[in-house]
């Protein structure tokens, strides 16, 4: 099917100005960025007089937000439409899975009222009113260019305690696993004044933590003369605000400038996540990926800001992997103690140049390897825990379950990736309280509250 216009003309407009509220339901799918998405898409269509609705069974069409970063978020992307659609539900269908597939997910989905690329999200009540009249819309911009500004109207799903910020959009990187940059274009920034009134205007409703988040982060400001050390500055004044923290910094921009701005603003959390992918350079060059030291890496940031926790991933099975080249990634894992990691299993994505490689690595190899590397780094971080017990630390408290249980994370942690802390005494969801330390596991803390 060919590409549409999500801009009608004037006359068409104007028909459309009779509204059809209608009743969303959401499904969102893949990592924090595309969560922003769909909140912002729930909020502008909130704000055109739709009804956001938690269940999918009170709701007139359920809007689906897709990843297709590597193989299996492709494959969940479409179990979760296929289950929807045997429901019988009406779909809209966006995000990463739509703008790489376009037309062919309308032609896969006959339920499907809309296929809405990551480019077309500010137009998302101006194609749900078209369908809402009985057309079939694709809306799949390939000249990416959107970059949201006013987040005023976006609807938090993960409003509490903490949020995410999403100060960036594309890539201009070429990892040859990544299909990211071929969608979702080159890099850009949100105004800084922009990011920082967003933050203000979050703390101002009672969140605690906002999580920076983009394609790589590191990279803030470049466009407009900026910097990512620059903006923790100015979110650091944010009288209300208690904790900063970003993600996926990309290694080699990791800056003494961005260090000191860390280690200087007692509102950044002490924690850095740094996605390595690999630690030998012959993968590294297989991955485009820039080649250095990965152990003198973490040295260096440990010498800089003192007691800071490191969060890394690596991708296990590349194309061209070998046995040695995992022995240097346990190696580094050994001398590096990076205190949180994951580790990926390598699939072949089509458009990404890695399919093209040869030398592909059986499935049961890159799961084994997985497994080896997890059990090497479950020993390091229940080695790091340990030396946890007896302190006290500030623990932010996330929620309290139905039995009254509280779950809270250290200035180490990020929501959803990283360790919890089970907390037992009494405090409130968004307070900060001082917890001490009893037991350690690999992942997890146990404590109590300090009166």
């Amino acid at each position: 099917m060919s590409d549409a216009q999500v801009f009608p003309d004037e006359e068409t407009e104007n028909n459309l100005e009779n509204k059809i509220p209608r009743k969303i339901g959401f499904v969102h799918l893949g990592c924090p960025k595309n969560l922003v998405d769909t909140e912002n898409m729930l909020g502008l269509l909130e704000k055109d007089g739709h009804e956001i609705v938690a269940s999918e069974d009170e709701a007139d069409v359920v809007l689906v937000n897709t990843c297709s970063f590597i193989e299996k978020a492709q494959e969940e992307s479409v179990q979760v439409l296929a289950g929807l659609a045997e429901q019988g539900k009406k779909l809209m269908i966006t995000g990463c899975l739509a703008q790489k597939f376009q037309g062919e997910l309308l032609d896969l989905f006959p339920e499907a009222e809309a296929v809405v690329g990551i480019n077309d999200v500010p137009d998302i009540a101006r194609i749900m009113r078209r369908t809402a009249k009985g057309e079939r819309v694709l809306a799949t911009q390939q000249d990416p260019t959107y970059v949201l500004e006013d987040d005023s109207v976006r609807r938090h799903v993960t409003l509490g305690a903490w949020t995410y910020i999403k100060i960036a959009e594309g890539c201009d990187y070429k990892c040859s696993f990544c299909i990211i940059p071929s969608m979702r274009g080159r890099f850009r920034s949100r105004s800084e004044e922009n990011v920082v009134e967003n933050a203000r205007e979050l703390a101002e409703k009672g969140v605690v933590e906002v999580i920076l988040v983009g394609q790589d982060t590191t990279s803030y400001g470049k466009d407009f003369g900026g910097s990512l050390a620059s903006l923790l500055r100015k979110l650091n004044k944010i009288e209300k605000l208690e904790r900063i923290r970003f993600m996926y910094a990309y290694p080699n921009l990791v800056s003494d400038e961005l260090l000191e701005a860390i280690n200087e603003c007692e509102k950044v959390v002490k924690y850095l996540d740094c996605p390595l992918q690999h630690t030998h350079p012959e993968m590294l060059k297989r991955m485009r990926r820039p080649v250095m030291d990965h152990v003198a890496f973490a040295r260096r940031v440990r010498e800089k800001i003192p007691g800071i926790k490191l969060r890394t991933a690596f991708i296990v099975g590349f194309p061209g992997e070998t046995e040695e080249h995992i022995e240097h990634l346990k190696q580094a894992i050994r001398e590096a103690r990076w205190d949180r990691l994951g580790v990926f299993e390598y699939s072949d994505v089509d458009t990404a140049h890695s399919q093209t490689l040869d030398q592909k690595v059986p499935v049961e190899v890159i799961r084994r390897r997985r497994e080896a590397l997890m059990a090497l780094q479950q020993e390091v971080a229940y080695e790091e825990n340990l030396k946890l017990i007896g302190q006290t630390l500030p623990v932010l408290i996330d929620e309290i379950n139905a039995y009254g249980q509280m779950t809270g994370r250290t200035q180490w942690d990020a929501p959803e990736v990283d360790n919890t802390v089970l907390v037992k005494g009494e405090a409130l969801p968004g307070e900060i309280v001082p917890v001490e330390i009893t037991a350690a596991g690999p992942y997890d803390l146990k404590g109590f509250v300090v009166s």
